[in-house]
């Protein structure tokens, strides 16, 4: 998962316009040419307008240099610093971005916007526990900010802190009502926590909110897990109806046609995915379960060897294989694949090394 890049918006200074006037009278003689003096903090509000027109015209370098140039003529200038933070962010230059992130909260510690910002820059610079830092910031100035509660929980569900993440996913929602990623994170995280029920009525919420394959495919995994296989498959169709070339619910619905055993249907979904993407190991080591169960054991066993050619340390297709070449009557080239299960971590091997002399 990934905290949603919101627009961060850059504050607009208004500044006075030349009012249109009558025509000038001529000059006599007499008359002696002014030159308009333009202070430098003018001059730095004229340039930060420009930026921002720059800006959002998507001409990140134009308004970058504007930017400078108006932080140049006032150094207190805290939107300027701000805007050239975001200018920043937009070019990916992210640790730079910080910095002006930071000069600005050295001016204003209290712009939630700076804080934001920061927020998400140090999450582009995996700084995770810097990142919350920013987000809690911001919701202890405006405990309404949805996008900023939705942004913790993102992390910490990238930590693994499920309940937590739940807890943030929450506030989010509380702040926005219809917020669909929110429910739809917030659904996986009580998926990871066992909590099943909780997650398909989540991902029911994002559905009504936003039909989107993702919520569906998650949709399918929570009903899969609850052992609503038919649901699931339901969930799964409408997943690929929406994305056809949604590789990862061809998989997932292949997999519960296996477990109704149902595996022509298994072996179609596999083999379409295969299709989509032909570097998906788990399409292959599914499709060599789904062959195994046929009887075609040639098969099977040729696409145990692609997903191993395509992940040497593939631990599930060396099992595998071994199990198809033991059917085979291949013995020792069984042993010598689950030596090398055992070896990349797969425990289950042990249990048939037992037989291995």
């Amino acid at each position: 998962m990934m905290c949603r890049i919101i627009s961060i918006a850059v504050l607009c200074f208004s500044i006075g316009v030349l009012k249109a006037q009558a025509p000038a009278p001529k000059k006599t003689a007499h008359d002696t040419v002014k030159t308009i003096q333009v202070s430098p903090d003018q001059s730095a509000k004229v340039n930060y307008n420009n930026g921002l027109n720059d800006y959002a015209k998507g001409d990140y370098q134009t308004a970058y240099t504007n930017f400078t140039q108006a932080i140049n003529g006032n150094t207190k200038f805290e939107p300027a610093y701000l805007a050239r933070a975001n200018t920043r962010y937009k070019q990916k230059d992210y640790r730079n971005a910080v910095e002006d992130y930071k000069s600005a909260l050295a001016l204003d510690s209290n712009d939630e916007k700076v804080w934001y910002g920061l927020g998400l820059a140090q999450i582009m610079l995996g700084n995770k526990g810097q990142a919350i830092t920013a987000f809690t910031r911001v919701v202890r100035k405006n405990n309404n900010n949805g996008d900023a509660w939705y942004c913790i929980g993102e992390l910490q569900a990238m930590i693994l802190n499920y309940k937590d993440a739940v807890a943030d996913f929450s506030l989010a929602i509380s702040s926005k009502p219809n917020f669909a990623e929110a429910y739809n994170d917030r659904g996986t995280c009580n998926y990871m926590t066992g909590n099943y029920k909780a997650a398909e009525a989540d991902y029911r919420q994002a559905i009504t909110i936003a039909k989107t394959p993702e919520s569906y495919n998650n949709l399918g995994n929570a009903e899969h897990k609850d052992s609503d296989l038919d649901g699931a498959i339901g969930a799964y169709s409408q997943a690929i109806t929406l994305k056809p070339a949604y590789t990862d619910a061809y998989i997932n619905r292949g997999t519960v046609y296996m477990d109704k055993k149902n595996y022509t249907d298994a072996l179609n979904d596999f083999s379409k995915a295969v299709q989509q993407d032909s570097t998906n190991v788990f399409a292959y080591c599914n499709r060599a379960l789904t062959e195994f169960k046929m009887n075609n054991l040639d098969k099977a066993k040729a696409d145990c060897d692609k997903a191993i050619m395509l992940k040497a340390d593939y631990a599930t297709a060396y099992l595998n294989r071994g199990i198809i070449e033991e059917a085979q009557r291949k013995d020792r080239d069984a042993c010598a694949d689950w030596q090398k299960a055992a070896g990349y971590g797969m425990a289950a091997a042990n249990d048939y090394l037992k037989d291995c002399k």
